[in-house]
């Protein structure tokens, strides 16, 4: 099986890399900025030569002498720039944005994409469709960034053999968190995965039978856990719970750890820059991947945000990711940067925890609590789909979407009503509502998911 084969040799590649990017959450400062300013010219020369959109704006930059301060002289990039100029950002020409949502369209399971790339769909905080493509260097460093930060848990490096690490994530393929486990999963690190859509008894069932001692889930499912495991119906003994995708409440957190006295990490992460931080020792907050990535903590009028303040948005340039150079592209989170070296020790830049994006759960008639990806998934799996808005009703929801043409409507009604009744809703009932535009608050996020007053 052509796939297979092609993953096996992905995992051997990953895993040659991994002691290495363990080895550098050790690093020294000036070892950190080294390796991120070599990183940075080696990324600004490949697309100022290979991609077309690129070549014009780094057009007053010297890649072979550029430094981080430098890149400030480049105007930013948005998900609309990336998503207009796809076919021209791209630096294989091979890649076509048609083509990738063709893949994207039919992939039920992971796969590879033009022999050995990845293509994923986000929507991300800003609701607008977003298609990134990875190379196979940028895939095997996005799931290294990811899983670096919990070797003790994994117990990376180590002959002795580790319990299964659970991910209670995305089912679809197309997207990062499922596609990453799927791409990856192997005897160095084994991932069991549990669909977030399940309901909760269900999740709780697979749970109790692999036993975990690392479970990598969306914040906004812990409280659901930690209920079940009060009840006596969760019985489990993690070490620690792995937090991605949403913001962590400090309340999630507090009675997770109460609940099992295990560490519940936060890390943040973007299909657009998977892995750009990893858990800080000392619980609360992140540290920044510099290795890896610039992030620039950016205040609505352009300008840079002082530590201890908050930003309205992030620059983010990757700096592993070579088949799509994404430069000082614009991620409308907030981070707060630490003035001074955090007491863990490490020395990695540390933010707070982000607080920028939340989707909220929707709750029905007799508690049945259903999470968003149940309507993101097909939503985003439609190529036509650029925006839009989910609000909550008594016994489904009413969804308005920006299209670029003509698409079955009807029949992502039905879809998106199956996914309720898995759930638990009774009597689902879906409407999809075409629009011209969804308004977006003062500061252009759009709340993606309304939940119905109670």
């Amino acid at each position: 099986m052509e796939y297979e084969k092609t993953r096996t040799r992905h995992v051997e590649y990953m895993a040659g890399l991994l002691p290495e990017y363990i080895d550098r959450l050790s690093w020294s400062r000036a070892k950190i900025e080294e390796e991120q300013r070599n990183a940075l010219r080696s990324l600004l020369n490949h697309a100022k030569t290979n991609s077309e959109w690129h070549s014009k704006r780094l057009d007053n930059i010297d890649p072979s002498t550029a430094t981080k301060e430098d890149i400030v002289k480049i105007p930013p990039m948005s998900k609309k720039d990336l998503m207009e100029n796809w076919d021209s950002v791209v630096t294989d020409k091979r890649a076509e944005l048609r083509n990738a949502n063709s893949h994207l369209s039919k992939i039920k399971s992971d796969a590879y994409f033009l022999d050995d790339y990845h293509a994923i769909i986000s929507g991300g905080s800003s609701g607008v469709r977003g298609i990134f493509l990875y190379d196979q260097h940028g895939w095997a460093v996005s799931y290294i960034n990811l899983i670096r930060g919990f070797s003790k848990y994994l117990k990376l490096g180590d002959k002795t053999s580790a319990k299964p690490m659970v991910s209670i994530s995305a089912f679809v393929a197309a997207h990062a968190t499922s596609a990453l486990a799927q791409t990856f999963s192997s005897s160095l690190v084994e991932i069991r995965h549990i669909p977030v859509i399940l309901p909760i008894d269900d999740i709780v069932k697979e749970l109790n039978s692999i036993k975990p001692d690392l479970i990598h889930c969306f914040p906004n499912i812990l409280s659901s856990l930690c209920e079940k495991a009060r009840l006596g119906e969760l019985a489990i003994d993690p070490k620690a719970f792995w937090c991605t995708s949403e913001p962590l409440l400090p309340g999630d957190r507090n009675i997770t750890e109460k609940t099992w006295n295990a560490s519940v990490m936060n890390t943040w992460s973007a299909s657009e820059l998977n892995g750009g931080t990893f858990p800080c020792s000392f619980g609360e907050g992140v540290h920044i991947s510099e290795d890896v990535c610039v992030i620039e903590a950016i205040n609505s009028d352009g300008s840079p945000t002082p530590a201890g303040s908050k930003s309205d948005k992030i620059y983010i340039t990757n700096l592993f990711n070579h088949v799509m150079p994404l430069i000082r592209y614009e991620i409308t989170d907030e981070f707060e940067f630490q003035a001074n070296q955090c007491k863990c020790g490490s020395h990695y830049q540390k933010i707070k925890d982000v607080c920028g994006r939340s989707d909220d759960l929707f709750v029905y008639n007799n508690n049945v609590i259903v999470h968003p990806l149940n309507f993101y998934s097909p939503l985003f799996q439609a190529s036509v789909v650029l925006e839009f808005m989910v609000c909550q009703t008594k016994n489904g929801a009413q969804i308005d979407v920006v299209i670029t043409d003509d698409y079955d409507l009807k029949g992502l009604e039905k879809t998106i009503e199956s996914n309720l009744l898995r759930t638990g809703v009774l009597n689902p009932d879906v409407c999809i509502k075409r629009v011209d535009k969804i308004n977006r608050s003062d500061t252009g996020k759009l709340k993606r998911f309304i939940p119905l007053k109670q």
